[in-house]
């Protein structure tokens, strides 16, 4: 029973941003969660348009804030108009 509890998983979690070239910001390209980040990073490579680019980042509480909520909050407010 020792040996149960004294193997300690971190698991970590990684999302895929995308931008066009043109713009400096990077924005969610999807809400889909991956727990690797070579996998992340294939998605992102094979579902990226022409003229634009991505980046794999770690699912955490800042940038979980940081662009997760963004787009949630501009398609909100768009809405309320």
């Amino acid at each position: 029973m020792r040996g149960l509890f004294s193997t300690l998983v971190l698991m970590m979690l990684y999302f895929v941003l995308y931008k066009n070239k043109k713009d400096k910001d990077y924005k969610m390209f999807t809400n889909v969660l991956f727990n690797n980040e070579k996998t992340a990073e294939e998605f992102g490579r094979k579902s990226m348009k022409r003229g634009f680019e991505h980046k794999v980042v770690e699912y955490n509480e800042d940038n979980h804030e940081r662009y997760w909520y963004k787009w949630e909050r501009k398609s909100l407010m768009q809405r309320m108009r």
